[in-house]
């Protein structure tokens, strides 16, 4: 178990340790999926009351409008427009009831009362229902003599309007207990899986506050193992790195004190050259057994999150013909904030990136795991170098932070194909592309990537220019090394040019830079055609 430093933690500095965790991420995204779906009820519940009152409305002005249909046929018949007034005065002492009309068989209008009560350019829904000269139904007296009634002449017409003026009242009362229901099952989800997401990620905190403790060079504690899931074997797995770690660093403290034994024979620059390499081989050393370790640990979370987001993808393609229909309906559909377009596109285009980014990670984590054991790299015929480039560059601008930058492509079109790796000469473009984007003023500048053909030398070239601070002519020296970098404070690895250089060897070609201070640098691939053979891996 780990041996934390006790102390209290005032309420900002534990509301931004829980802001800062993996939790909290977890919890936004639950609520705010909770907080849709009780949106999208309230929409629903609304539509659905305001369709219940309109036919609710209907129903009761087709009803007025038969029981006055069924009291006038001898005042419609003789013309009594005094009784015909009579039973229209009754009839408009009916709540919400706007106007009554009655018209004879020649469609004159014999009686035509509104309601004073209503105003007149209030909403109405009107029913007519025509007068016949009897009933619709037999009578009591034609159903037992089996003598049919005569037929029924048509005497008039009847129509009747309803006010649909207290709709709002209607809506404001569904809107509120929908609400209501709404806020009560979101405030019941959200309290209830707060402690749910704290217990599902409480072994991903006790992996990273063990992983904490041996970047601070603790090897000897033990992260302990609560559960045997993601989490639990990745604990595991740390543990015995940690183990081999510390039996490593064992060994390369003898191997510094024979090493020092032998250093004072020696002069002081050999010496010097012999600790830099010994280093260096710690820490690559180190790299892979890490990378070794943890890419199967990593695969399993990301085909589970690639395994949901093609679920999202279906379930969003079935969800989306009823949105449509919602939006269609209502013309002010908006979904969190957005206009029910731009949500719809926003979706879609955030499935498609879950997509296409676990299988970029899976990708990546195959060749960690092929370098890290010193596996031959499986390389196809036919590479479009300009794919490779236009791929790199999408890559690129997905991440939102050079937005001052200009950006500019001239690739030559019909390059012949290649014959490598997809995937690794798109890392090394991608390495090129942030390396000359990092190196632009904060107020902004320009970077031009171009393919081109070397005929004489049956090469493809790719160039990736900028407009930055340059490199020092005593850097350009050490670019190649690993761990070597200018911007290790800011986050720099020093391991992306050692990559690319080793990954344009595998395949046949180079990596070379021309830069000059203060006005800019360039880089280029070198890379044989599809006529020549590139060179199989070290």
């Amino acid at each position: 178990m780990l041996h934390a430093i006790t102390y209290v933690m005032n309420p900002l500095s534990y509301y931004r340790r829980f802001r800062a965790s993996f939790s909290s991420r977890l919890f936004l995204i639950f609520t705010l999926f909770t907080g849709l779906i009780a949106a999208l009820f309230v929409v629903v519940l609304i539509s659905a009351e305001l369709r219940n009152y309109r036919e609710r409305s209907s129903e009761k002005a087709h009803l007025l409008a038969s029981l006055l249909a069924g009291s006038i046929r001898v005042p419609l018949y003789v013309e009594n427009i005094g009784e015909l007034t009579r039973n229209t005065r009754e009839l408009l002492e009916t709540p919400h009831l706007a106007r009554v009309t009655i018209s004879n068989s020649d469609n004159r209008v014999l009686v035509d009362l509104r309601s004073v009560s209503v105003p007149s350019d209030s909403e109405m829904v009107t029913s007519s229902v025509t007068v016949t000269s009897s009933s619709a139904s037999r009578s009591a007296e034609s159903a037992l003599s089996g003598v049919s009634s005569p037929p029924a002449y048509p005497l008039g017409t009847v129509s009747v309007a309803i006010d649909t003026g207290d709709r709002l009242a209607s809506i404001r009362s569904a809107i509120i207990k929908s609400c209501g229901m709404a806020m009560l099952f979101w405030f019941a989800v959200v309290l209830a899986c707060y402690p749910v997401l704290r217990r599902v990620t409480r072994s991903f905190n006790a992996l990273t506050n063990g992983l904490g403790s041996m970047m601070a060079g603790n090897f000897a504690e033990k992260i302990e193992v609560e559960s045997d899931d993601e989490a639990g074997r990745a604990a595991l797995a740390v543990n015995l790195l940690a183990e081999t770690l510390t039996e490593r660093e064992s060994e390369n403290r003898r191997l510094q004190e024979e090493l020092l034994e032998a250093m004072q024979r020696k002069l002081e620059e050999e010496k010097q050259q012999n600790i830099a390499k010994l280093i260096q081989t710690n820490r690559m050393t180190s790299l892979g057994l890490l990378v070794s370790s943890m890419a199967h640990e990593i695969n399993n979370p990301n085909g589970a999150i690639r395994l949901d987001g093609n679920f999202l993808d279906k379930m969003l393609q079935g969800m989306i013909p009823v949105f449509d229909g919602l939006a269609a309906e209502n013309a002010d559909f908006r979904v969190n904030g957005l206009g029910y377009d731009e949500a719809r596109k926003e979706l879609f285009r955030a499935t498609d990136n879950i997509i296409h980014n676990t299988n970029r990670i899976e990708t990546v984590i195959k060749d960690l795991r092929a370098y890290s054991l010193g596996a031959d790299t499986p390389f196809t015929p036919g590479i479009d170098v300009n794919r490779v480039v236009s791929s790199a560059l999408t890559i690129v601008r997905a991440h939102g932070h050079y937005t001052n930058a200009a950006i500019t492509e001239e690739l030559l079109p019909a390059l012949p194909g290649i014959t490598g790796s997809h995937h690794q000469l798109e890392q090394v473009v991608v390495n090129l592309l942030l390396n000359a984007l990092q190196s632009l003023p904060p107020g902004g500048g320009s970077v031009t990537v171009s393919t081109c053909c070397d005929p004489a030398n049956d090469e493809i070239v790719v160039a990736v220019r900028d407009t930055g601070e340059g490199i020092p002519p005593e850097h350009l020296e050490r670019l190649y090394e690993p761990f070597f970098s200018t911007r290790i404070k800011s986050g720099g690895s020093g391991l992306g040019l050692y990559i690319s250089n080793f990954i344009a060897a595998e395949h046949g070609g180079r990596l070379e830079f021309d830069s000059r201070v203060a006005v800019g640098t360039t880089a280029r691939i070198h890379l044989p055609s599809g006529t020549a053979s590139p060179v199989e891996a070290a």
